[in-house]
């Protein structure tokens, strides 16, 4: 052991590990701060004046010694306590009467600290003292007394110790045996101001960005984010995500989000969560409180008066404790002559003065109750500055407030104020005064930057807000991006049944759309055995003939059974019915074996589901994208079946078997349409990265399955296609042999988010307006007329019109202007092919709505399963197919018709 865990590293520990592994396992030094010498000097005055007191009694006094313990004096002073590694230090045992290893007397702990009030840290001290000397004395001491800076005794029950102690000297006892202890991990906290290493941890905890840099980051914190990987500030800065605000939650106290915060302290920028809301008056009254809050006392309040552009400071003074009453008189009276303004403070600190001395004077403050207004709520979970706490003095140095001292702080008004007690030196109270002054100076800043940012937070670029982020935008950019968005929501909308309108200066007459939410209720894992006993049992005939040899079959005398669990759909609901097939066997001659009837042998030797027991698992999985896990549980609750989840993959293979002619069906189709849409998306399959590709148009889709993203597959399928292709940019599809049509709310969702992010770039936002110019009349027409190249083939010569003014052979010196002149000089043959046929669409959502399947069942489902993905896609393209046909996939199944042409709603039900 290198050295013993004494009374200063156990008290350490309790305030920071770091400390204490500083203390105990090193030679650092470190610099001790003003305050804590204070406190030093008033323990030691304390304790002085102690001894002095006992000196006179007629008690038996000595100092300590481990001898002197057997010696039975009534007051040992002085101890150094030893034993087991541990050191503590009292200022004084004292002798009373309980039976220990010494005799029929044992001691009880004294010590003397340097402040007025006790606090946590001093009580474990006196625990520690207690229990380093029951290790002495054979018996653990029942009281102890800590003694205040004012000689007043304070007793404190030390039954408990090693219950309390012990969690706390493991980790101490590991680092003092240990050859190379490892530090803790290095946590700052409110204790560092006044701690003689704060140096060198705050070097450290810069050095590495450390987590604890934010004020509002705790011990706990640091733990939890360190378990995701986060032990930095940058780290942290990239977790945030705005999320939409709960509607219950609107009226709840704003919470403080460190990710914000850092975000804020990496982007330097001031975010939002809530505008301010207070207003402001033309006479405003700032304040501050300076106390001591160890001694409860209040000797100074700084008033600033800011009226009709002056600004005028009062500081009312208190010498003594006697003067606080005269001090909070002159202060009431000051205000009450400005009986309208409102009184601004920062923190709860000044608020709980108001309180403490309305109640020691006997004054109220109801009548400024009213009037007081705490600007750090208008901050707290509301406002992130670019700084790492919300400490006044830091938010003031980062708006431009400066203090005369540059050690100026809370601590340190501490240490003036008691220089001035003991000297009543005069640069003392102006170091205070001039303090005081300068914080309510910087109160005033920050309102009135509270107040520019919500006059102006939409124009200020150094502002962002955390839900929606500004984009920004110039006058003629913003009617642009109107108008785009009006041309997407256009692309989603049935116009036959709804219009829309495209020019800003018209009343947007479109209804907003409520959205659909699909409650889905997860049920209980209800699972039971059920006996198969049978509603019905249907004798089925002998077979006649082999089925591998043209040789009949000769009757025998054994029976073949098959139970079979099937669903009877009816037309307001579905039950559950239980069949056994029973039949004789037969006999073949030729290959000796026997024979089930063929009632029996169609159903393979594993299956106890029916084919509409299948299809209903088939329809959950594909239809309604339920889990595997989660049909089991359905069957489980309203079947009472236990059905493992797998048996869904198997109704999936049979069923996708048996509809293999309705896919060539829609393939046929899709081949001879005149238009067909084509698009693809990224799936997981067993943790790698697969796509699925949809060809479809407004009536039948068909999915293929391909392991990259190369449009091999799209120029399998359509290497015989001679219609109009209709496709998003991607430039796999540009090489395929027919004509296509490119998808335009592509084209206008990057122009439009570009020029959002470039709202400043002239050249491009008069690109995109010429644009806009071109496109609109089109939609316009198109909305009034629909897709009919009699009406659309007139915009040909606006086309022509517009390459030759704004796209071919211009140069421009906008690289995104470049980059979108090249994308309509390559696609200038394919973006206006709707103008030259009737019904060709200008747009790929149909596509895109097809996938859209696909991509919830995957956030639902996580993953996708090799084994079924092909027979899955099979299925989900009739579904769709079903789908925007208007027919019933569920209904569809069940007449096992393969046609869907054929098939009509309500011929099963």
């Amino acid at each position: 052991m290198s050295k013993p865990i004494t009374s200063e590293v156990f008290a350490a520990y309790a305030l920071c590990p770091q400390k204490a592994f500083l203390l105990l396992c090193t030679e650092e030094k470190g610099t001790f701060h003003e305050y804590e010498q204070i406190l030093q000097q008033q323990q030691c005055t304390a304790q002085n004046y102690l001894l002095t007191t006992l000196m006179q009694t007629n008690l038996d006094i000595r100092s300590y010694t481990p001898a002197a313990l057997t010696s039975a004096c009534d007051v040992l002073i002085e101890a150094i306590l030893l034993a087991e590694g541990l050191e503590a230090a009292c200022s004084m045992l004292t002798k009373v009467v309980r039976p220990s290893s010494l005799g029929d007397y044992s001691y009880e702990p004294l010590i003397v600290v340097g402040t007025h009030s006790i606090n946590k840290e001093q009580k474990l001290g006196l625990l520690f003292a207690g229990y380093v000397l029951g290790k002495i004395q054979g018996e653990f001491p029942q009281h102890g007394k800590i003694i205040s800076a004012d000689g007043l005794s304070h007793k404190v029950k030390l039954q408990e110790s090693a219950d309390i102690l012990l969690p706390l000297l493991q980790p101490l006892q590991k680092w003092a045996t240990a050859l190379s202890p490892q530090p803790p991990p290095l946590v700052l906290n409110k204790h560092c101001p006044s701690c003689q290493f704060r140096d060198l941890c705050q070097a450290k905890a810069e050095n590495e960005d450390n987590l604890s840099l934010l004020a509002a980051i705790k011990p706990k914190d640091v733990q939890y984010y360190g378990k995701k990987g986060i032990f930095t500030v940058k780290q942290l800065s990239y977790v945030y995500k705005p999320r939409r605000p709960s509607k219950q939650a609107k009226n709840l106290r704003a919470a403080h989000k460190p990710e914000l915060q850092a975000l804020a302290i990496r982007t330097g920028k001031i975010y939002l969560q809530q505008i301010p809301t207070f207003s402001r008056q033309n006479v405003e009254l700032f304040f501050d409180v300076e106390g001591i809050p160890d001694r409860q006392l209040y000797y100074l309040i700084g008033l600033l008066i800011c009226s009709d552009n002056t600004i005028s400071y009062r500081a009312f003074w208190a010498d003594t404790a006697q003067d606080e009453g005269r001090m909070w008189s002159a202060f009431l009276e000051t205000v009450s002559q400005y009986p309208n303004a409102p009184l601004y403070h920062y923190g709860s600190y000044d608020l709980k003065a108001m309180v403490t001395l309305s109640k020691r004077y006997g004054t109220g403050i109801a009548g400024l109750e009213k009037r007081l207004f705490n600007i750090n709520t208008s901050l707290y979970g509301k406002v992130y500055f670019p700084v790492k706490s919300n400490n006044l003095k830091e938010i003031g140095t980062f708006l431009g407030a400066r203090w005369t001292a540059t050690n100026a702080s809370g601590l340190q008004s501490l240490v003036w104020r008691y220089y001035w007690d003991q000297t009543r030196g005069m640069q003392y109270q102006d170091l205070l005064v001039t303090y005081n002054q300068e914080d309510c100076l910087a109160l005033k800043v920050l309102v009135g930057e509270l107040t520019h940012i919500k006059e102006s937070a939409q124009t200020l670029s150094h502002v962002d807000f955390t839900d929606q982020p500004k984009r920004q935008t110039t006058s003629s950019g913003e009617e642009v991006h109107s108008q785009f968005e009006t041309l997407l929501e256009f692309a989603h909308t049935n116009y036959d049944k709804k219009k829309i309108r495209f020019r800003p200066n018209e009343e947007d007459q479109k209804p907003a759309q409520a959205k659909r939410k699909r409650d889905s209720k997860k049920g209980y894992q209800g699972q039971r055995k059920v006996r198969l006993k049978a509603t019905k049992v249907i004798h089925v005939p002998a077979g006649e003939v082999c089925p591998h040899h043209d040789v009949p079959l000769r009757p025998t005398e054994r029976l073949s059974k098959r139970v079979i669990i099937d669903l009877v759909v009816a037309k307001n609901g579905m039950r559950k019915t239980i069949t056994e097939y029973v039949g004789i066997q037969g006999y073949c001659t030729k290959c000796h074996r026997y024979y089930s009837p063929p009632g029996i042998r169609k159903y393979s030797s594993n299956q106890i589901y029916g084919y509409q027991f299948q299809a209903w698992l088939v329809y959950q999985r594909v239809a309604l994208r339920m889990t595997y896990e989660s049909i089991a549980e359905m069957v489980a609750e309203q079947f009472h079946e236990k059905m493992p989840p797998a048996y869904v993959v198997h109704a999936i293979e049979n069923l996708s078997f048996a509809y293999a002619e309705t896919e060539k069906g829609i393939i046929r189709h899709l081949l001879e349409s005149p238009f067909l849409h084509a698009d693809e998306t990224p799936i997981t399959i067993k943790g790698t990265t697969q796509y699925v590709w949809t060809f479809t148009t407004d009536k039948y889709v068909i999915f293929q399955l391909s392991k990259t993203r190369e449009a091999t597959t799209a120029h399998e399928f359509l290497k015989n296609y001679d219609g109009i292709l209709i496709t998003d940019f991607y430039s796999g599809y540009d090489a395929i042999a027919c004509r296509q049509q490119k998808c335009w709310v592509h084209l206008i969702r990057d122009l439009n988010d570009d020029l959002w992010k470039c709202p400043f770039d002239s050249e491009y936002e008069t690109f995109v307006s010429a644009v806009r110019n071109l496109i609109i009349p089109i939609m316009e027409a198109v909305q009034k007329y629909g897709l009919k190249k009699r009406h659309l083939s007139k915009f040909r010569q606006q086309v022509s019109a517009f390459y030759t003014q704004t796209i071919t052979g211009k140069q421009y010196t906008s690289e995104l202007v470049v980059t979108y002149q090249k994308r309509f000089v390559r696609y200038r043959d394919s973006l206006f092919t709707f103008l030259e046929y009737d019904g060709i669409p200008w747009h790929n959502n149909t596509a895109e709505r097809a996938l859209r399947h696909i991509v919830k069942q995957q956030q639902i489902s996580m993953n996708f399963r090799e084994a079924t993905t092909h027979q899955y896609l099979r299925l989900l393209g009739i579904r769709q197919t079903c789908r925007f046909r208007n027919k019933s996939f569920f209904q569809f199944l069940l007449s096992r018709e393969v046609d869907i042409d054929q098939f009509k709603n309500g011929k099963v039900l």
